[in-house]
Order: C-alpha cells, then sequence, then structure tokens
C-alpha cells in the first residue's frame, strides 16, 4: 500500500476513535509495523493445505459466547460478578481449581490445572474479561470464550507443566487487572511465558490473516514460533501477520521481562472489526467461526507442545 494512502487512512480512524492509550485503533506505530510473511495472493489459498480434524468444539463457543453476552455489558462491578461466576462454573465443571484476585476495585479470574511432573513451570493463557459500553461479543467476548473452549480440550489430558487461565479485570482502563497479577508473582522464572487472546472474531477479506504479536522480543519468539508450528503442522488456512503494540495484557507480562505474545484478528493489516467499541458488537453475521476455530486449534496443538 502507497505509503501516504496509508497515512490517510491512519489519519482518518482518529475521526471515530476514542483517544486512548487502550484504543487500538489509536496506535498508529502499530499499523505502520505491519508486514506479510507471503504474497497477498497467496494469503487464505485454503487450496494448498489439507486441514487435519478439528478438535475445539466451536458450537460449543457459540454457545457459551451468547451465554457471555446475555449481560448489557461488562463493565459495572456486577455484571463482572456475573461474569466471573459464570466462568467459574464453566471451569469448574472442566475440573480446574478456581480463584479470584481482588485488587483495588477489581478482581481478577484464576482457573488453573496443575502438571504432573514439574507443576512449578506455568504457562499462562489469559484474557480480559471487561468490555467498552457494550456487550463486547468480539472484544473480548471471541478472546475470553475462545479461551473456555481451548481449555476444554485441555482439560480431557494430563500435562507435565502447570495451564493457568487468566481472566483479567479493568484491561480497558489501562492494563490495570493484569498489571495488579504481574506485581505479585514471586518466582519468576517459573512462568514459561503468556499467551494473551484478544479479539479473533472479524475475518471479513476471508483471508485467514491473524496477528500473533511479539514485537521482535527475544524472550518471547519461542511463543510465535510453536504456534506456527503448529499452523504448519496442522494445515491450517490461516497466515500471521507481523505487528508490533502494547495495548493489551501482554504488555504488563513484558514490563517484568516476562516472555508474552498477544493473539487478535488482523486488526492492524486492515481488517478491523466494525464495531469495535460500539454497540454494534453483538453475537451476529460478522463474526467468523471457521476463522476462529482455526485459530485456536493452533493455538491449542501449541500450548500442549509447551506443557508437555
Amino acid at each position: 500500500m502507497n505509503y501516504f494512502l496509508l497515512v490517510l487512512i491512519l489519519l482518518s480512524t482518529s475521526l471515530y476513535a476514542n483517544h486512548d492509550h487502550h484504543d487500538w485503533r489509536t496506535d498508529y506505530e502499530a499499523f505502520l509495523s505491519v508486514s506479510y510473511d507471503i504474497p497477498m495472493a497467496q494469503v487464505g489459498n485454503s487450496s494448498l493445505r489439507r486441514p487435519l480434524s478439528k478438535r475445539v468444539d466451536m458450537q460449543f463457543f457459540k454457545e457459551k459466547l451468547i451465554a457471555l453476552t446475555s449481560v448489557s455489558d461488562r463493565r459495572s462491578p456486577e455484571n463482572l460478578d456475573v461474569t466471573r461466576n459464570y466462568l467459574k462454573t464453566e471451569y469448574e465443571k472442566l475440573g480446574f481449581e478456581v480463584s479470584f484476585q481482588p485488587f483495588g476495585d477489581g478482581t481478577n479470574f484464576i482457573a488453573e490445572k496443575k502438571g504432573t511432573t514439574h507443576p512449578e513451570k506455568v504457562l499462562i493463557l489469559s484474557s480480559h474479561i471487561d468490555s467498552v459500553r457494550c456487550k463486547g461479543a468480539n472484544d473480548n467476548g471471541t478472546g475470553t470464550v475462545g479461551l473456555l473452549a481451548v481449555s476444554q480440550e485441555l482439560a480431557k489430558n494430563n500435562y507435565g507443566k502447570t495451564i493457568r487461565i487468566l481472566g483479567f479485570d479493568q484491561e480497558e482502563v489501562g492494563l490495570v487487572g493484569s498489571d495488579a497479577y504481574v506485581a505479585i508473582i514471586r518466582e519468576k522464572q517459573n512462568i514459561i511465558g503468556n499467551i494473551n487472546f484478544e479479539m479473533m472474531g472479524v475475518n471479513s477479506r476471508k483471508d485467514g490473516s491473524f496477528h500473533v504479536i511479539d514485537c521482535q522480543k527475544e524472550n518471547s519468539l519461542f511463543l510465535t514460533q510453536e504456534i506456527r508450528s503448529s499452523i504448519n503442522k496442522l494445515g491450517l488456512p490461516i497466515n500471521i501477520v507481523k505487528a508490533c503494540t502494547d495495548r493489551s495484557d501482554h504488555a504488563s507480562f513484558w514490563r517484568s521481562k516476562l516472555p508474552a505474545v498477544v493473539i487478535s484478528e488482523n486488526f492492524f493489516g486492515g481488517d478491523a472489526d466494525p464495531c469495535y467499541h460500539a454497540k454494534c458488537d453483538i453475537v451476529d453475521d460478522r463474526l467468523d467461526y471457521s476463522y476462529m476455530g482455526n485459530i485456536l486449534d493452533a493455538v491449542l496443538d501449541a500450548t500442549e507442545q509447551i506443557l508437555n
């Protein structure tokens, strides 16, 4: 894309974007950081790949997403209590140990499945559970329920290392919940890393592109590589688009020198949700379940490789 055309596009987004550090639309450096590993003509060419059987149950995903978004929004303490209690019920059904971490005027959700041989080693999968004056079906219902759907599969097997699920409160007001959580980690050397699930529902160009954002941080590259390897092994019709942003909860881990990546739809690559931070962020036909299922299958497989 012509550089000056891109600048015009970015400037136009400022007309409707909230001037908030955590509003992805205002992260112009992230838009400029985008690069594709393969020519656009080949992106999403599913004829080149023969995917194996799918594991993540997307009917389960859809049912749980509808249930999660039954409240008007996930901003008030009362509605967030409903959300946390809903997640508590779902994760306890899967056999995870559930707890809460209160901080300031918020509360993080935690669910854990202990490892069998090296339980002290912990891989963290996370999402933020709050939304911005809307039902937040995509931001971040798809990330939160995607994590639940992956956990449904993880619950079926035992792994050597511990898997810890985190639902961060107050991401939308400054990564407050993730900062509060990272601050209480005592033995940081035992944290393998963090894979943070963000909005992943929109694939309007039908090209299968999505982000795994590591900002080329040396200690985090292995997480991207595991996901990339799983995509290739499973023959999934999705492609990683490089970009760099610190506007989600993974950044709290980076500030403490811990490995982390964030996965999301191809937001900075020009395929962002038109209902981002808007009342129309509901469960509707703009959400692509096949696309999300492919992303989740890749992350599930990568997670298992790390845990074993």
